[in-house]
Order: structure tokens, then sequence, then C-alpha cells
């Protein structure tokens, strides 16, 4: 055997004797840590179906409560309350506000929207609760106040400024400012972004309030 053979042999019985050691004193920590990472992404994989399955559930009783509405509203509501207790979000915050619109009067539902707000997530549907509650009370004492409340939503790009604006030009009609409140239809007209149904609307009280004051 040549000289560089031998040297060959010892070099890799040294390197088997280095690897075994190492082994012992390290392999029980490389199993397990291939143990959690396949734990963890079994634990992930499990974790998405049943999240989707949870939604999807939340998904259909959710429509089937909504489907209640028409035919026995005292029903629905005591399903959106449960929902609005246990049901995954978005559900949880859509229920509750749902549930918040079923009381009776106009006054509690108006109450309990309010309560609602700092419970909603995501921020918008904390938005859009305050949004309702303000055009359910447009006919009472505290329009003005809480249509007041909505003006920072009226800001460019906020989602629900057109709707804070036509709160604004209802309360204003109210109170017999027909110039405020043509200039802010108007305004709501112009808006490049303005849906249909709200063009309609807005159309339809130009044409209104127009005609009221050519008498």
């Amino acid at each position: 055997m040549s000289d560089s053979a031998a040297f060959h042999e010892v070099d890799e019985a040294v390197r088997k004797d280095e690897l075994r050691e190492w082994w012992g004193r390290y392999g029980t920590w490389v199993v397990a840590a291939a143990v959690i990472v396949v734990v963890v992404v079994a634990g992930l994989v499990g974790w998405r179906q049943y999240d989707a399955s949870q939604r999807a559930a939340a998904s259909a009783a959710y429509s089937a409560a909504l489907a209640k509405i028409p035919q026995d509203p005292a029903a629905a509501r005591a399903e959106f309350e449960k929902q609005a207790s246990s049901a995954p979000e978005p559900y949880r915050s859509l229920a509750a506000m749902i549930a918040a619109q079923l009381r009776e009067p106009v006054d509690a539902q108006v109450t309990a929207l309010a309560a609602l707000t700092p419970t909603l997530s995501p921020a918008e549907l904390a938005d859009l609760a305050n949004v309702i509650a303000a055009f359910k009370s447009v006919d009472t004492p505290k329009a003005e106040e809480m249509i007041a409340k909505l003006e920072p939503l009226a800001a460019p790009g906020r989602p629900f400024r057109l709707s804070v604006r036509e709160l604004q030009a209802l309360a204003a009609a109210r109170k017999g400012d027909l110039k405020q409140a043509r200039e802010l239809w108007t305004e709501i007209s112009k808006d490049p972004q303005l849906p249909q149904g709200t063009q309609q609307r807005v159309t339809a009280m130009l044409n209104l309030y127009g005609a009221a004051e050519a008498k």
C-alpha cells in the first residue's frame, strides 16, 4: 500500500470517528428539529383546512339568518346574536351589526350600533356602523350631533365619504337650508366614483328640491 493510500485510510477513519462523536452529541437534536418541522407544517396545513371549514360554516349560517329576517325577525336576531359571540371574523362583526338593527324601536338600534363601534373589526366596519346609526337617527333630535361626528369620514379617499355627504344634505334640507343641501348633492353628483344607486338618489333629490324652490 502506498503512503498516500495509507494516509487516505487514516484520514477517512478519523472523519468517521468525528462524525460518530458529533452524531452522538447532536443527533438527537437534529431528529427532534426535523420532527418539529414536520409537526409545524402538518399543523399549519390542518389549521388552514379547519379555518376554511369554519369560515364556510359561518358564511352558511350568516346567509341562513339573513333569509329569516322577512319571515321571523326575532328568530333571525337570536341567530345573529349567537353568531356575534362565536363566529370567526368578519362574520362576528357583521352579525353583531345586523342584530343591532333588528332591535325595536329605532332609538334602540342607534344605541346598540353606537355601543358596537369600539368592538368591530376591521375599522371600516366601525365607520359603517356609525354611518348606519346616523341614517337611522336622521329624523330624530340627535341627527345633527351624530352627523357632525362623521365629518372625518367625509375626507377624500374615505370609503363612506359619499354617505356622509348625503346625510349632511338631508340634515340641511330638514333644517330648511335648501341651498346647502343642493350644494352637497351637486358635490356628490360630480364624484368620479359615484355608484349608480347613489346617483339615482342624488338626482331625485336635486329634482325634488329644485322643483320645490321654483315654486
